[in-house]
């Protein structure tokens, strides 16, 4: 299965995910609580707080806006495809004053657009960017997009959607002054879904008292309380957060270092098999993503056939296209749990069904 989510599972997280429940209110959760959030505190390379949400990572994109912003507030979405998208409808759906910044699909965002629409916005409270766009491929140049809107005078927050890219994608929070990064376990991470992780910054968490939006189940103060306990202010997803302690320790053996590589490694490989049979990616090399590969559906061919080919004649589970690429693109997944000899799979299969038509 090379689908962006949920991702394949190590034989040692499957076995984490399968132990008999335990006390969420204990002292052994407690202890794999507080090694969680220190372990992905690595990843985020932040020294800022880190919540555990039981959601989706949509669930998460949601928290976002209820808990840092209120009714009427500017926030500038730059989005290029379908799960940017997905977030500015969130901003609008809660009275957010939205402006939205498409680009075309396959493509980044622009410093200079970005420069341009901040000047149009002086009084802008948020900013959002989608790191990796999942339906596209694209890897957004975060760290060239930053220093944009920390220099503008308004001060807005920066956040930054990396569900698909963290802890396969290097991100460093701290560094690029990034107030809310948001992912979730059933992506790179080698866990089942069910957990939304976000770092919050201090800036952050100074809006979060004069937020206006209704907010229970989503409200940070309380999950900051029970934070303070290593816990979590309702029953957590107990066999997920056991998944992602065993992977977390899988990952921190490896290195941060070398699994950001080993991501490129893996997207340059596919790209590079796909040129030779003729195969085109759908985004261009300096912007493609390392952790999803979308290939244009060649003329002639009918992506639902050429999917179900795949799966049934080869066992290889791909992703179509979504929103304005559906029927124009299928997608690659190499995120988390994947080896070379599974993209080696994935070529074959392609190659195969091709000789289908």
């Amino acid at each position: 299965m090379r689908i962006p989510g949920p991702t394949p599972l190590p034989r040692e997280v499957r076995k984490a995910v399968s132990q008999q429940m335990i006390n969420h209110r204990g002292k052994s959760y407690e202890e794999i609580q507080q090694r969680v959030i220190k372990n992905l505190q690595y990843f985020f390379q932040t020294e800022n707080e880190i919540f555990l949400l039981t959601c989706s990572g949509m669930g998460g994109l949601e928290a976002v806006i209820v808990n840092f912003f209120s009714q009427g507030d500017k926030l500038v979405f730059f989005t290029c495809g379908e799960f940017g998208n997905r977030f500015a409808e969130i901003g609008r759906r809660f009275g957010g004053n939205v402006i939205q910044t498409k680009f075309e699909l396959g493509k980044a965002v622009s410093k200079n657009k970005v420069s341009e629409v901040l000047k149009e916005n002086p009084d802008v409270k948020g900013v959002f960017f989608t790191h990796n766009e999942t339906a596209t491929g694209v890897l957004n140049p975060i760290a060239e997009l930053t220093p944009l809107i920390k220099n503008h005078k308004n001060k807005p927050l920066i956040i930054v959607d990396s569900i698909s890219a963290l802890g396969a994608v290097s991100l460093p929070m701290d560094d690029l002054g990034i107030d809310v990064v948001v992912t979730a376990s059933q992506k790179a991470w080698m866990a089942p879904p069910g957990l939304c992780m976000m770092a919050v910054s201090k800036k952050a968490w100074s809006y979060i008292d004069s937020s206006d939006l209704p907010k229970y189940y989503f409200d940070l103060r309380m999950y900051h309380d029970f934070n303070l306990k290593n816990q979590t202010p309702a029953t957590p997803a107990v066999s997920t957060i056991l998944g992602l302690d065993e992977s977390l320790k899988m990952m921190r053996k490896e290195g941060k270092e070398k699994i950001f590589q080993r991501h490129i490694d893996f997207r340059n490989y596919l790209r590079k098999e796909l040129w030779k049979i003729h195969l085109r990616p759908y985004v261009a090399e300096e912007i493609a993503s390392p952790t999803v590969t979308s290939i244009e559906v060649p003329p002639g061919v009918d992506f639902h056939k050429w999917l179900e080919i795949m799966n049934k004649k080869y066992g290889v589970i791909l992703a179509g296209g979504m929103g304005e690429t559906k029927g124009k693109i299928i997608r690659v997944a190499h995120m988390g749990y994947v080896n070379k000899q599974d993209l080696e799979q994935v070529i074959d299969a392609i190659k195969g069904s091709l000789k289908e038509y």
